[in-house]
């Protein structure tokens, strides 16, 4: 009896060795295309990044406008309007517009307070109607040939407007970006949040030189104000919540081009909890999915250039390689911890075997899988060799980002991952939109 229930248990161990077998093999193929698309893609994006496109120089000083959406900011908006009054432009060239979009805590007094001893400020109150509508309002009200747009948590150096400028003597220019940084990181999710806006700036430069840049985000986002009146201002639907992002689709979509000026740099405040951080990316997320669905017309076609063909196209498979990619590290790494349970169960002494045993390193490296090892490893050191690049280009201390990035490596893939996934069901049911 002993020694049938012995061969049952053999047989069922050796198909559970054949299948972790024929798993194995299926997991390398599926590495090689992974990492051959990553390799691709990687060695391209490379390609632009010693790519530095000359910037104009400086004929005249034209009017800024500049317009300044405010929700609940009671702490922040002052901050963000003394920097434009400091900024290094002449005074009777720039026209501030706050516009008061119904807040409900103390930001209404504090503008009041701060227009009286300043009345180159206008202030306008409105009732709640979403940000893009309050840009919209000040848009209307401007009589700068240019507009930018800064968010009421943001402020900017004194030298960035002079940087932003002379992008605009090319007449195809239709927004131009500042290169953001955190804001007075504090706690250990903002300093990993430093490290992705380094990261992220270097991204939004190699675009920019591969001419496929499609943000104008809200730290600051110069236009032409007759090319936003043209195209009809800020999205007016209020299903809408990333207005940056459709406005930047839209001038690419009427042939205008976005160009980031990484000279130009603003400052911004980032979520301090993981909840807010949660909220934030959710919003962005389902913006992102909302406004690539608006215009899929434009992925794949060809009078887009390689925006089209290229950029949008990349921006989805991006999207489904971080679901998979993490789907399959999860699913790898949930079938090694059922092989070592049963192994455990099976094996006589294999549990306290493996948990007291350490490897030699020539042991190590010879039970690693070269064919799936080296390719990985290829592309982790090109991803570490981008990391140390941006932070030297952008003259970051990479010093203080080395915890930041660990942290970031290990737990924001499966974050982001979890945050998609819940955005698309969220968008699949339908569910009600919310800017915060």
């Amino acid at each position: 009896m002993c020694s049938r229930k012995g061969q049952l248990l053999t047989k069922r161990t050796k198909r559970f060795i054949k299948g972790i077998r024929g798993y194995t093999g299926m997991l390398q193929y599926v590495v090689w295309g992974i990492t051959f698309l990553t390799l691709w893609l990687t060695i391209v994006w490379l390609n632009f990044l010693f790519t530095q496109k000359s910037t104009p120089k400086l004929k005249r000083l034209p009017k800024i406008t500049f317009g300044i959406p405010v929700w609940n900011e009671e702490k922040t908006v002052v901050r963000t309007i003394q920097s434009l009054l400091e900024a290094d432009y002449p005074s009777h060239l720039k026209e501030i517009i706050v516009v008061n979009d119904g807040s409900t805590d103390g930001t209404r007094k504090v503008v009041e307070k701060f227009v009286k001893a300043h009345p180159e400020v206008v202030l306008i109150n409105k009732e709640n109607g979403g940000k893009a509508s309050a840009v919209n309002d000040a848009i209307d009200r401007a009589t700068g040939e240019f507009f930018a747009q800064i968010d009421a948590d943001s402020r900017i150096e004194p030298n960035a407007l002079k940087q932003v400028i002379p992008h605009f003597a090319d007449k195809k220019v239709g927004a131009v970006i500042s290169r953001i940084r955190v804001d007075e990181p504090k706690n250990f999710f903002q300093r990993m949040q430093r490290f992705e806006y380094v990261m992220s700036s270097m991204t939004r430069f190699i675009m920019n030189n591969f001419g496929t840049l499609t943000i104008t985000h809200g730290a600051l986002s110069t236009f032409r104000t007759s090319t936003l009146r043209k195209v009809g201002g800020f999205v007016r639907d209020k299903e809408n919540i990333t207005e940056d992002f459709e406005i930047a689709l839209r001038l690419r979509k009427n042939g205008y081009a976005i160009v980031m000026e990484p000279n130009a740099i603003s400052y911004t405040h980032v979520p301090s909890t993981l909840r807010t951080i949660w909220r934030q990316r959710i919003r962005w997320s389902r913006g992102y999915i909302y406004n690539m669905w608006q215009y899929r017309g434009m992925v794949f076609d060809t009078r887009h250039g390689l925006l089209g063909t290229f950029q949008l196209p990349v921006n989805v498979l991006a999207v489904a390689l971080l679901i998979f990619n993490v789907s399959l590290i999860s699913y790898d790494s949930m079938n090694r911890l059922s092989k070592f349970v049963f192994r455990s169960f099976t094996i006589p002494d294999y549990f306290f075997t493996q948990i007291t045993s350490f490897p030699s390193l020539r042991e190590f490296i010879l039970a690693r899988n070269v064919q799936v090892m080296l390719p990985v490893f290829v592309c982790f050191m090109l991803g570490l060799y981008l990391i140390v690049f941006a932070h030297r280009m952008f003259n970051e201390r990479l010093q203080k980002n080395v915890l930041p990035f660990i942290a970031y490596t290990l737990v924001m893939p499966y974050f982001s991952t979890v945050n998609w996934v819940s955005s698309i069901a969220k968008e699949v049911r339908r569910t009600r939109r919310t800017w915060r």
